[in-house]
């Protein structure tokens, strides 16, 4: 149980950090590059208001360069772009001009070296063709607008841009995760001393359990014995003996299941693993259980496929049928009448899992109910269990031994008159 805890904490805390770094670095570079994005737009839309031909190329009454941005254009998040009156003489682009019936008209790389006329062309066809007036194709971030009869692409290189952002992500990628490790790591060393507490009580209520078993099975049978003795002397019928022995009997196997679990707790329990015919096991468990149920007014109807087998104890396993059939017989309700729906016991192999179950009417339960039928000495109903012999240790054992046998156990209500008890163990080899 601590060894569970302690794994859960540590994934839980893990989890957490992870997705708080995922949102720190996807936040932070997608706003890295929206401001890229931005800034490319706003050279975009200043070489358009300079007609798509170089600054240089420009008359001086022409060359105007505003220092923060377009008049008017505002930036996404920070406020208006500041930018250099040098941008126009770094930035390189090339420009084409396209008929309006897709024939290239005219290309311009003289701002640009990396590109020739006709990759140019063909850049610019790639730009026409697409539906947004802006975006990226490869390296170039593109605009595209009417001039005249004709449409006009500018294409400008964002290559460096574009290659320091991929920089940035890769290392902030890398940070994180080189982060995520070494706070994974201190997690992990932590964990144990922050559980401790708990597991240092847990252990000692399990020393506890064991301890006042021992000790109580010695006055049980002491009281046994002399409830025996008496019997003999002053006969069976005796009211007062009859409900001191049924209380040591009871007392008895309180006992007996609280050792039982302290064992499975501390991994003392020893496992016999043999393979054995299990649908042979609970066929026979289910002909032992109908003259109880048949003595309460209660029936078992068994589905079992047959010549199914079983790699685990069989003692246990036993022990676990058992317990689910004597479970459903205790809170099957009797009708007025004296009637009540039949208890349905299933075993199958579904994609090599032996499934086992029990379906019985039941009065109506909550999911919340539902979780914490196996917790210890839990009962929905305290007096009725009481009057059943129940201490609500039945299912917290059947949850132990199918554990012990790397399977699951879980209670579900099919509908508001029902609860079924399955239960999956995976198939295993010798």
């Amino acid at each position: 149980m601590i060894r569970k805890l302690r794994k859960k904490f540590v994934i839980l805390s893990t989890i957490s950090l992870l997705l708080l770094l995922g949102i720190i670095v996807v936040s932070s570079n997608f706003l890295t590059y929206r401001e890229l994005v931005d800034k490319a737009d706003v050279v975009l839309d200043m070489i358009v208001e300079n007609g798509g031909r170089p600054v240089h190329l420009l008359p001086p009454e022409k060359k105007e360069i505003p220092r923060e941005g377009m008049p008017g254009e505002r930036g996404r998040f920070f406020g208006k772009k500041l930018l250099s009156p040098e941008i126009m003489y770094e930035a390189r682009f090339f420009t084409a001009t396209v008929s309006g019936d897709g024939q290239m008209i005219s290309v311009d790389t003289q701002s640009i070296a990396m590109v020739d006329d006709a990759e140019a062309q063909n850049y610019a066809k790639q730009a026409y063709g697409k539906k947004s007036d802006r975006g990226f194709i490869n390296d170039f971030r593109y605009i595209k607008y009417i001039d005249g009869n004709d449409i006009r692409v500018i294409l400008l290189d964002c290559g460096r841009n574009l290659f320091t952002f991929k920089n940035a992500l890769l290392i902030n990628c890398l940070i994180s995760f080189a982060g995520l490790l070494v706070i994974f790591v201190i997690i992990v060393i932590f964990s144990a001393k922050i559980v401790r507490p708990v597991s240092e009580s847990y252990n000692k209520q399990k020393q506890f359990i064991s301890v006042a078993g021992h000790e109580i099975k010695t006055p049980i049978t002491v009281i046994d014995a002399d409830a025996e003795v008496l019997a003999m002397e002053i006969g069976e019928d005796n009211e007062w003996l009859l409900d001191i022995r049924k209380q040591t009997k009871r007392m008895a196997v309180l006992t007996n299941d609280l050792l039982a679990l302290s064992r499975m707790d501390e991994n003392r329990q020893q496992y016999t693993m043999i393979d054995f015919p299990v649908s042979d096991v609970v066929g026979e468990m289910v002909r032992s259980f109908q003259t109880l149920a048949r003595s309460r007014g209660k029936t078992i109807r068994a589905e079992i496929t047959p010549m199914l087998s079983y790699y685990g104890d069989e003692n246990c396993f036993r022990q676990l049928v058992g317990i689910l059939l004597d479970n459903a017989i205790k809170y099957t309700p009797t009708a007025a009448d004296g009637s009540c729906d039949a208890i349905r016991m299933t075993l199958e192999k579904k994609n090599h899992n032996i499934c086992l179950s029990v379906r019985n009417s039941s009065d109506p339960v909550s999911n919340e109910q539902l979780g914490r039928f196996f917790d210890r000495f839990y009962r929905t109903e305290q007096s009725r269990s009481s009057e059943s012999g129940g201490y609500g240790l039945g299912l917290s054992i059947a949850k132990s031994i199918v554990e012990a046998h790397k399977g699951r156990i879980t209670a579900t209500a099919p509908d508001a008159k029902t609860v079924q008890i399955s239960v999956v163990l995976p198939s295993r080899s010798r």
